[in-house]
């Protein structure tokens, strides 16, 4: 029985490692960068870091107990660790973002339930599974994991303070794309992005505007809608540009870097967005090594809808920093 154990241990052991592997892999081509680029200090890549040392860690103990252990738990968690496994690699062939997000909160979940099971295994006496223990365990760290997650987005502070006394600059500003209500119109939360970028292209902050987002069929792109805006304002179209194609906050960071921050070897970009949205857009540029402040649009929201935003962003930024998904 003591072989037994130690060799289905071992075994999930090298389960482990390996989608700790597949992981990262799946989180750099996500964002289209290079595995050479890797910094244990990214946030996403310090969670699965530590999440992963800790449940090697308890493995290895368990290994060197001398205490007899239920072949029925052992099963158990070897099929957990090999599912997992097999959800990464299954992955791989899923290009739509829907089923990729499902998949990787299927994998955090028994990720998460084997830590919590290998560490209530090895300090348990009776070495049982306590199945629904477990659950309440990680579902406890699942709450405080969004407490603190949420903590951080609701009391994000921009960048602005830095820019009072007009000495401090940057290469271009970035107004993220928001809803076109009518086919031509910006909606309230686009327009008031809009003006802060104004508002900053008149204090002589940047020079130039990039304008992202995409739109429907038959109706004008946000970036669109957002330079006749700021024509009709009195910017030099010369000094806009436009990307109308992107969907989502990661395809618009992923454009400014290739077409803008990499090529003409920008030093520094504002993003322009809502406070509660401005957060994980900073955290993907520095994931994709984008120099980037942040200055905050004057959207007006309840306590109530701030909020609200603040709670699904939290479960976007957790998404990304786990899986790479902006």
């Amino acid at each position: 029985m003591f072989k037994s154990k130690n060799f289905i241990l071992f075994f999930v052991l090298l389960t482990v490692v390996f989608s700790e592997f597949l992981l990262t892999n799946l989180r750099y081509s996500n964002q289209e960068l290079m595995l050479d680029n890797y910094s244990v200090y990214m946030t996403g890549n310090l969670m699965t870091g530590i999440i992963t040392f800790i449940l090697v860690v308890f493995l290895f103990l368990n290994i060197f107990s001398k205490k007899k252990y239920r072949t029925g738990v052992l099963a158990v968690l070897l099929a957990a660790s090999v599912v997992d496994v097999a959800i990464l690699l299954f992955s791989y062939s899923f290009q739509d973002k829907e089923k990729k997000v499902i998949l990787f909160v299927l994998y955090f979940l028994i990720k998460m339930y084997l830590v919590i099971s290998f560490i209530v295994l090895y300090f348990s006496t009776s070495k049982k599974m306590h199945l629904f223990n477990n659950l309440g365990y990680l579902l406890l760290f699942l709450v405080v994991l969004l407490s603190v997650t949420l903590f951080a987005v609701y009391n994000f502070t921009d960048d602005s303070d830095k820019y009072t006394t007009g000495v401090k600059k940057a290469d271009a500003g970035v107004i993220l794309g928001a809803a076109v209500w009518g086919g031509n119109r910006p909606s309230p939360v686009l327009r008031e992005r809009i003006n802060k970028g104004y508002e900053i292209y008149e204090k002589k902050y940047v020079t130039k505007l990039i304008l992202t987002g995409g739109g429907s069929p038959n109706e004008l792109t946000e970036a669109e809608v957002s330079k006749n805006e700021l024509i009709k304002y009195g910017v030099d179209p010369k000094n806009l540009l436009v990307e109308a194609k992107s969907n989502s906050t990661n395809e618009q960071i992923h454009f400014v870097k290739d077409k803008y921050y990499d090529r003409f070897n920008y030093k520094k970009v504002i993003l322009i967005s809502d406070n509660f949205h401005l957060f994980r857009a900073k955290e993907l540029c520095r994931f994709n090594q984008i120099n980037a402040d942040a200055f905050s649009s004057d959207t007006p929201l309840s306590t109530e809808s701030y909020l609200n935003f603040c709670i699904k962003e939290s479960f976007a930024v957790l998404l990304f920093w786990l899986s790479g998904i902006g």
